[in-house]
């Protein structure tokens, strides 16, 4: 988009903008959280670390059920799958991009981007990123217990926003999607690679320890609905959000795949790496002021470091 004679890249501008807010403030709660008043707090937090209530008055009006994650889940699993039509339609069937998809590409990530990737890493990145999407929307609409927390509008825009930018920007830098169009037809062998299956692999246990965690955590939710309790089992016993991790995780294969030239997958993966870390960070304060016995050898996020 033109803006001040400037093609400015969207998507880069808006998680830029994300990543330094989350570094932002929870660097200033961190230093001063008994000084900043509480719709500060409020705005930030959700969930079980908001501990209880929301009370202010600014927040409260704003405020929206946790469970409302399904509805971002619905529309990734839509509009992810609908980018993997076009990537196989315009790859494998060889029809040319269609032109108001190009438009929207050039708007949102500039009219000068190029392609810096391979069809083979788009199509499996994409799928990748369906299968991850499929299974989030599985796991809140049948695994996750029903509870009273709460989040802020901005949580509930931020999930959309993500979904949108990470689909959009994998997208924005393809073959054909990006420069010219391509005649040169998919290389499948390629998918088989050891780049791809080690990658894949990675993705996968990472894919599968995520859905270990967020059952565990309906197990633990499920016996005591009215309170939050110390979570054992799988990764908890070395972090506290193994589910953060898992998800770093993933983002770090879909980054790798589509190569480190692909500099919005980079973007969107320092993004997901400072939310989930920051997010993680607070949880693992929130469990250790609340559980006298939290076991002192689990760290954050990172085993052994954060």
């Amino acid at each position: 988009m033109w803006i001040f004679n400037t093609d400015i890249n969207l998507i880069w501008l808006v998680l830029g903008f994300f990543t330094i807010f989350m570094v932002f403030f929870n660097g200033l709660i961190d230093l001063f959280e008994d000084k900043l008043p509480l719709f500060i707090l409020e705005a930030f937090r959700y969930g079980k670390t908001l501990n209880g209530p929301v009370q202010t008055n600014l927040v409260r009006l704003i405020k929206v059920p946790k469970s409302w994650f399904l509805h971002f889940y619905i529309f990734s699993s839509i509009y992810i799958p609908y980018l993997l039509y076009l990537a196989c339609d315009t790859y494998v069937r060889g029809q040319p991009v269609p032109a108001f998809v190009r438009t929207s590409l050039d708007v949102l990530c500039t009219e000068s981007r190029s392609s810096n990737t391979t069809k083979e890493a788009i199509l499996l990145g994409t799928f990748l990123l369906c299968i991850q999407c499929f299974r989030r929307l599985y796991e809140c609409a049948c695994v996750n217990q029903k509870s009273g927390s709460t989040m802020n509008i901005l949580h509930y825009v931020v999930g959309f926003v993500h979904y949108f930018s990470t689909g959009t920007g994998i997208l924005c830098e393809a073959p054909s999607f990006a420069g010219r169009h391509e005649n040169s037809s998919v290389d499948f062998s390629r998918l088989i690679s050891w780049k791809y299956c080690i990658l894949s692999i990675v993705f996968f246990v990472a894919w599968s320890q995520q859905f270990r965690t967020h059952k565990i955590f309906a197990t633990l939710k499920s016996r005591n609905p009215n309170k939050h309790g110390i979570p054992y089992g799988g990764l908890f016993s070395l972090v506290s959000c193994p589910h953060y991790l898992c998800e770093v995780v993933i983002y770090a294969v879909l980054m790798l795949i589509l190569g480190w030239t692909h500099t919005t997958m980079v973007v969107v993966f320092t993004w997901v790496l400072v939310n989930q870390t920051v997010a993680a960070w607070m949880s693992h304060s929130w469990y250790k002021r609340n559980f006298k016995d939290y076991p002192k050898h689990r760290t954050a996020i990172f085993p052994y470091v954060l």
